[in-house]
């Protein structure tokens, strides 16, 4: 079940389904429920799961791939605006909280930047943290585009849900403090341990 709250203050545009949401924004998937996982992670714990931790939740990465540095090719080139040439470190893995499935993440970075996290797939290392230690520059925006769909064969084996439990299918783009675009993530969610809301301001005109 998808259900929307809204609040005051954002602007949220839906486009063929899916819906576009500003790095304030959140949207509402499923009931509301104190233990599951609320958006605007990254504006407020920088990830996921020091998000999780914060609440006092054990956490798990399991890597469905180890971590490998490859050329982003056409399509991840033209959504992260690099070439196709270039190297970026990809990290493909599932978030468990209290041993349950909740998310896949397929994240890929520019190498230039990160590539020395290549093989520290063991752990958790902080990325934004490590990225202002390391380089110097502060993740400062995202963006973040999603939509609600019924879940592949292999989405429901990795998340251990049924056929008929929706998924949420979100792709993530953070940028640095000047302007460098060095994220891309796909995300899949299990829609009934995630809730994200969205505001906006109502025009003066749709009282008119």
């Amino acid at each position: 079940m998808l259900r929307l709250q809204a609040e005051n203050m954002i602007d949220i545009v839906p486009r063929g389904g899916a819906f576009v949401r500003s790095p304030s924004t959140k949207i509402l998937v499923g009931p509301t429920n104190p233990g599951i996982a609320s958006g605007l992670e990254l504006k407020r714990a920088g990830s996921f799961i020091r998000a999780m931790e914060a609440q006092g939740r054990k956490t798990l990465i399991r890597f469905i791939e180890p971590s490998s540095i490859i050329p982003a090719g056409e399509e991840l080139g033209a959504k992260m605006g690099i070439s196709p040439d270039t190297n970026v470190l990809r990290r493909y893995r599932v978030h468990l909280v209290e041993r349950v499935p909740y998310r896949i993440l397929d994240s890929y970075y520019l190498a230039s930047l990160l590539g020395d996290l290549l093989g520290k797939d063991e752990g958790y290392t902080p990325l934004f943290k490590w990225l202002r230690e390391h380089t110097g520059l502060r993740a400062s925006r995202a963006f973040e585009k999603m939509n609600v769909r019924m879940p592949s064969t292999e989405e429901v084996r990795l998340l251990n849900i049924s056929r008929s439990q929706p998924v949420v299918d979100m792709d993530r783009w953070v940028w640095a403090h000047d302007n460098t675009l060095f994220e891309y993530t796909h995300i899949i969610a299990n829609a009934a341990l995630h809730e994200y809301t969205y505001s906006y301001d109502i025009d003066e005109e749709a009282s008119k």
